[in-house]
């Protein structure tokens, strides 16, 4: 199927029909063919009918189309014509083609109208009766919104308002491009521009989208009208989320004894992040430009929040920060931020649904201030009926440290006493120190389910757009555009539920069975005895989080330097017991041992720079490799006349090696001869053997670290770079510092290889044969990033590579206590990925059911509204009152359908991955015959759904994120607040570990 290719042999005859519709075509009769009377020179460019009329018979077939665009047949050519100048007036108040007693002209006799077909100039006549209503009621009547309510001049049709305001929200076209879209429109040419009301439109539009939230939010039903709106009101809320009185359970709070177990099903999951993209510049006043919508929907009220900064802004201090530096606190002195009103945002929303919170956005005057953040999230937790809260924050480790004792300082302007669990999200949390790691990890915390932390990031993705635009507004327009955004946001989010929970609970389900089944095999490996300590230890901590943490790592990790310690203080034992096994009078065994691998690594480095010099070095630069050349030529040359004391005949050997090369050789390339590379040709002594082995034991782990550390590292410069360098200068240095990094992660990769290499070499003649089972071989594949898989890999089946999984230390004696740390952290890690998805099931289950009542509620609601209406109204204002409460509750009673439908085998879905572990349970095929009743969830789709287990980057509707491995993982850095997230698992039994998605 290519339609492209048939289309273009067809182009020269398409594009002469184009062009015939230039002249009249078959419609060339000379007299009007309606009353022919008059000669036919009119035709309407906007109606389907192609036929010419005489100017009285277009004139009366468009008094119900009075903005269509008509053309003049004149001579040879058609001309643009309006239906002003052809006589057209509209007449208002009164029904199409009734005329006035008393009409009453606009001012000037010159209405502009904006609407989609273009900009006009009209004749409006308003009509003068006695019982007339005011001039902007009748241009409301007949669905024109007038630009002033005195005398108005200017007005716009509701279609274009309502197709821009859709339009503005999805796409981010900005107000300015659209309306010299709609002027170009009308005059393409500059031949006759229309009137600009580009100002007048802008106030429209502001208007529109507050009247609009108002009518959405029933405030129109309520006889306390916009001036009763309470708190938050205006906000969209979250189906999903728990909202005691609409979709929980009426015990919730005091549920019987065989029901508390359920209790942290009711739990709020909400995020806070910062965004400094929707800063905004010091333009205008709340005098000048005051919001309509001031706390009403999800920016805080700023009275109250002005209040808060002004009173607690210098008793509220800045903590002096104890784990890594993050860039939510080091970007409080924000460059240039002199000339910003507001350097940013900070906003809380729901992380397991990605949406805003009421009354939960508020300016940052720099940076993430505590007085800030705190404030936001306690005004929009006063709506708040749960009694337990989960909130993750990327600096939670920071923030919470003192947090209750910042709520006993704010007194009595706020009242928060909720269970909260603090975490930071689990992209951000691999940023932080070990101890972080440990105690804020979702993977770790009971009741936690898959939820990830992350879904502010992901919603800065979609708002971001609107930044350029946002910063040069004032603030009343900024707050009620941004408003409106995020109402817009929260409706799309609820729109999709149906889908978006139907995909949860297909991944809950297999990734339940999965690590179920991987938990069971491992945990049958265990003995029984120790497995039952661990299981106590593991519900000790997550009744009591102070206890000792089972996933902490307890064991120092493996180091050269550590080994090299190690062997010395050996070796000082020997000497005092006069047992020195040393052939040199100056350097020991293990001496000899760690200088030849210093050496070999001046070796590796000068090999990589000699290659990077290129064909067009410079003087300086190759005087530089001589010089290093040089030095090492020198140590090399101490150090082999001490080899000749350890090992027998070495000088013999390195000749004949060095004989083979015809070309001279550099001290890069001299051959060295270790114990591993020489042990099968020449007598060695166990004692260097082991020495070496040691070393490098201590040398492969080290390595793997710095190559885990320089991987973070690249990945955080690579976001940082896209998401906040701009130019050509900051770009290219900041490529060039990612070089620099590349750099790095090969040297490691190259130190690892050759440890690698010489312990295949030396573990025959040790003995050791499991090593490899920890110290893989490294392929280039390997080197990747802990969100990165493999090529070619697809989104769902994503695996984190194996260099995320080594413990740091490497045992062979069951004996070990390191060894049984290792076991134990991944056993623990494996219960508890097996609980999260467990977890993840339950609440998947328990959120289609608060979305169903929900809707349920909402539908009741607006019925209630409805037969509320007050009987002394006017007939057609009740009428309107009770025809759109009707409307709502359908489009509730409608969306309710659509889950259940979608919905209705999802419980069976899921319950298909519990199993008995003394039952064998079978695989779940691609297309199981037993599930033949659940086409229809896919079919549920709308076409043009985006694959959510594909990822949407940054144009994302949702995104989870994956278990990450924290306690392996050190800190690169601070990452940059806008990140990808991670899902999936490894389904390998054996290995207890997590495998990376990101989406």
């Amino acid at each position: 199927d290519r339609p492209l290719g048939e289309w273009l042999p067809e182009i020269d005859a398409w594009l002469t029909e184009m062009i015939r519709l230039e002249g009249r075509g078959a419609f060339s009769m000379e007299m009007c063919p309606r009353c022919h009377d008059d000669p036919a020179a009119f035709r309407c460019e906007d109606c389907h009918d192609l036929q010419l009329y005489c100017k009285g018979c277009s004139v009366k077939a468009h008094q119900r189309s009075p903005l269509h665009r008509l053309r003049e047949w004149v001579t040879n050519k058609f001309k643009r014509v309006t239906l002003r100048t052809m006589g057209l007036r509209i007449q208002l108040g009164h029904p199409v083609g009734e005329a006035c007693t008393n009409p009453s002209h606009a001012f000037g006799d010159g209405f502009v109208m904006i609407d989609l077909t273009g900009i006009h100039t009209i004749n409006i006549d308003f009509c003068g009766c006695e019982k007339a209503l005011s001039r902007p009621m009748q241009l409301l009547r007949a669905r024109i919104f007038p630009a002033t309510s005195i005398e108005p001049r200017t007005g716009a049709t509701f279609r274009v308002l309502e197709h821009f305001h859709i339009e503005a929200s999805q796409g981010g076209t900005s107000a300015q491009s659209f309306y010299k879209t709609l002027a170009r429109r009308t005059d393409n040419a500059g031949v006759d521009p229309p009137k600009d009301r580009y100002s007048a439109f802008l106030r429209i539009m502001r208007e529109w989208r507050y009247l609009k939230s108002l009518k959405r939010s029933g405030r129109g039903h309520d006889p306390g009208g916009h001036k009763g709106t309470a708190p938050g009101g205006l906000a969209v809320l979250c189906p999903a989320c728990p909202h005691p009185g609409k979709n929980l359970p009426e015990d919730w709070a005091d549920a019987p004894p065989e029901r508390r177990f359920v209790s942290w099903l009711y739990r709020l999951f909400v995020g806070i992040d910062g965004n400094f993209r929707l800063k905004r510049k010091k333009v205008s006043s709340a005098k000048v430009d005051p919001t309509l919508s001031n706390g009403q929907a999800y920016f805080v009220n700023e009275n109250h929040y002005k209040t808060h900064i002004q009173a607690f802004d210098k008793k509220i201090k800045e903590e002096k920060n104890n784990c890594n530096n993050h860039d939510a606190a080091t970007l409080a002195n924000v460059k240039g931020y002199e000339s910003l009103a507001a350097t940013g945002v900070v906003a809380v929303q729901c992380t397991r649904h990605e949406m805003k919170r009421p009354c939960s956005v508020g300016d940052m005057q720099r940076g993430e201030r505590y007085v800030n953040v705190d404030f936001v999230f306690l005004d929009s937790m006063r709506t708040c009926l749960v009694t337990m809260v989960v909130v993750s924050y990327d600096i939670a480790c920071q923030w919470s440290r003192n947090f209750w004792k910042r709520v006993q300082a704010y007194g009595s302007t706020v009242h928060y006493n909720k269970a909260t669990t603090f975490l930071v999200p689990k992209f951000h949390l691999p940023a932080h120190q070990t101890s972080c790691q440990e105690d804020y990890s979702f993977n770790y915390t009971s009741g936690a389910g898959r939820t990830d932390g992350e879904a502010p990031e992901r919603c800065w993705a979609l708002t971001n757009i609107f930044g350029p635009s946002t910063k040069e507004m004032g603030p009343g327009s900024r707050y009620d555009f941004l408003n409106d955004v995020f109402g817009d946001h929260n409706w799309r989010k609820v729109a999709r539920l149906a889908y978006t929970l139907l995909e949860k609970a297909k991944q809950a389900a297999n990734g339940f069975y999965r690590h179920t089944l991987e938990f069971e095999e491992f945990n049958a490996a265990i003995p029984v005895t120790q497995t039952a300590k661990w299981k106590a230890d593991l519900d000790c901590w997550c009744q009591d989080p102070t206890s000792l943490n089972p996933f902490a790592v307890k064991q120092p990790t493996l180091t050269q330097a550590s080994v090299r310690l190690t062997l010395a203080q050996e070796e000082e034992a020997e000497i005092q017991r006069g047992q020195p096994l040393t052939w040199h009078e100056s350097m020991s065994p293990s001496a000899f041992v760690t200088i030849g691998m210093e050496l070999e690594g001046h070796q590796r480095r000068i090999r990589t720079d000699v290659r990077a010099l290129g064909l067009h070095s410079t003087d300086r630069q190759r005087a530089h490799i001589l010089e290093r050349r040089n030095n090492l030529q020198r140590r090399l040359d101490v150090w082999s006349l001490v080899q000749r004391s350890y090992v027998a005949g070495i000088d013999a050997l390195r000749a004949q090696r060095i004989s083979t090369v015809a070309s001279m050789i550099h001290a890069e390339n001299y051959p060295l001869l270790l114990p591993s590379e020489i042990c099968n040709q020449l007598p060695c002594t166990t004692v260097l053997l082991d020495r070496e082995w040691k070393l490098r034991q201590g040398q492969a782990h080290e390595a793997l670290d710095n190559l885990r550390g320089h991987l973070r590292l690249r990945t955080y410069l690579l976001k940082f770079t896209g998401q906040h360098i701009r130019g050509q200068r900051p770009t290219t240095r900041a490529r060039t510092t990612i070089n620099n990094v590349q750099l790095k992660v090969d040297a490691d990769a190259a130190q690892y290889r050759a440890a690698h290499a010489a312990m295949r070499s030396l573990a025959p003649l040790l003995g050791h044969s499991t090593w490899q089972a920890i110290l893989r071989r490294l392929e280039d594949g390997h080197i990747r990033a802990i969100s990165d898989g493999e090529i070619f890999e697809t989104e769902g089946h994503r695996t984190m590579s194996w260099i995320w999984k080594v413990p740091g230390v490497s045992v062979e004696d069951d004996s070990d206590p390191s060894l049984h740390e290792v076991l134990r952290i991944e056993w623990c890690k494996a219960r508890a990925r097996m609980d999260r998805w467990r977890e993840e099931c339950d609440l998947v289950k328990e959120e289609m059911r608060r979305v169903l009542q929900f809707h349920d509620w909402q539908k009741d609601k607006w019925l209630t509204r409805a037969s509320l209406v007050l009987p002394s109204l006017f007939p057609d204002y009740a009428e309107g009152l009770i025809a759109y409460a009707n409307r709502q509750a359908d489009t509730r009673s409608a969306m309710r359908a659509i889950c259940e439908t979608s919905w209705r085998d999802a419980a069976a879905y899921i319950s298909l991955s519990t199993y008995s572990p003394s039952t064998p349970l079978e695989p779940i095929p691609e297309e199981p015959e037993a599930l033949d009743n659940l086409s229809h969830l896919e079919e549920s789709r709308v076409p043009g759904d985006p694959d959510l287990m594909a990822g949407l980057s940054y144009e994302m509707e949702g995104l989870d994120v994956e278990d990450l491995d924290e306690s392996d993982l050190t800190a690169a850095g601070g990452l940059a607040s806008d990140v990808d997230g991670l899902e999936g698992a490894n389904t390998t039994p054996h290995v207890a570990d997590e495998s990376v998605e990101s989406l």
